[in-house]
């Protein structure tokens, strides 16, 4: 991780000598120079974010990106989802996760740099924006665009299933760590139960208390050492406002952005977080069962082996418990938007019982 070198903290430090070096360093300017540059930047939740427009010098190759994508973080904002942890971990996995895969589905970072005394960070993309785009996380775009992002995560997943350098790049569960983030859930939930008062009915707080009570058992499946198996590097956070959907399918291949929650788990995390969090019950009675499959051969089709089709939705249901049932909860407790929080628990309390979780609370 580049901790050591300076990190941009001011649009006004990304000059042409500094994007010059930069793009040197990353292979994509091996002669010229950059002469100038126009920003178009813009705050959002958690960052400020800057597009930049490029100009060279003659003898730059036509090949050296005009359009670049700069990531600022805002340590100073109130917001509590992203914090100095997240930062550091998102310039930490293109430094050295993203680095050690030879098509690794992200958007090319020619960038990052964590200030460890500040919590600052930066990271410099390329600007997909012209061949990529972003869908709100409730509003799945068409089937194809769909099938691609399946596809995509299938590829990472299997990438990293049970690799042998899992233990190197990220923290494997424990049975300690289980314990602790069972204890996290169950300190948690009190007093996101209070918050929520007559939104959750009698019939969903005794789905939330056999939940609590069936945690250290469901966990098993990361956490236990003779029979853990099928893991994976895991994005964390997949909604469709982190993934870049191509604008010509034929032709592009969805990309996945925003890798501050990445870690390792069971690959349906993800897919119950993209799907059965977010999607609206009508396109999930849809497509649900159809783009899982599809997933599922794209593992097989990249070398997985071992994981049948039974398994995989298997975990997908487990996912909605581990994964949708408390993510509600987890909203409310890092400060989002109240609209939000009472969204995903509709959502996710339509899934608990669709996915028939409850069955599975029963052992």
């Amino acid at each position: 991780m580049r901790n050591n070198e300076p990190v941009i903290t001011d649009l006004a430090e990304v000059t042409p000598a500094w994007l010059t070096g930069v793009l040197r360093h990353s292979g994509v300017l091996p002669a010229g120079e950059v002469t100038g540059v126009g920003v178009d930047a813009k705050p959002t939740y958690t960052s400020t974010v800057a597009r930049l427009a490029l100009t060279y010098s003659a003898g730059a190759p036509p090949t050296a990106p005009t359009r670049l994508f700069l990531k600022l973080a805002r340590p100073a904002s109130t917001q509590r989802v992203v914090g100095n942890a997240q930062r550091r971990h998102e310039v930490e996995f293109h430094n050295r996760v993203a680095a050690m895969m030879p098509h690794p589905l992200v958007v090319r970072c020619h960038h990052a740099a964590y200030a460890e005394e500040t919590g600052a960070c930066h990271l410099l993309f390329d600007d997909v924006s012209q061949t990529h785009f972003t869908a709100p996380s409730t509003s799945p775009p068409n089937l194809p665009r769909c099938e691609s992002a399946m596809d995509a995560f299938a590829a990472f997943h299997a990438f990293w299933w049970d690799n042998a350098f899992l233990s190197e790049v990220a923290s494997v569960p424990t049975p300690e760590s289980v314990a602790r983030e069972v204890a996290a859930i169950r300190d948690c939930y009190p007093g996101f139960a209070d918050f929520a008062g007559a939104r959750l009915s009698a019939p969903q707080r005794r789905w939330y208390d056999g939940a609590l009570d069936a945690l250290p058992r469901l966990y098993q499946r990361v956490a236990d050492g003779r029979n853990r198996r099928a893991l994976t590097l895991i994005h964390g956070d997949a909604n469709l406002s982190n993934v870049m959907l191509p604008r010509d399918v034929g032709h592009e291949q969805t990309l996945l952005i925003d890798w501050q929650l990445w870690g390792v788990s069971f690959a349906a995390e993800d897919l119950a977080h993209l799907i059965a969090l977010y999607w609206p019950k009508p396109v999930r009675d849809a497509t649900e069962r159809g783009l899982l499959k599809r997933y599922h051969e794209g593992l097989l089709r990249h070398g997985v082996q071992g994981y049948t089709w039974v398994d995989c939705w298997a975990d997908y249901r487990l996912a909605g418990i581990l994964r949708v049932l408390f993510m509600p909860m987890w909203f409310w407790n890092s400060g989002a938007p109240v609209e939000s929080v009472w969204r995903s628990l509709g959502s996710a309390m339509q899934a608990f019982e669709d996915l028939g979780c409850a069955q599975l609370l029963a052992g």
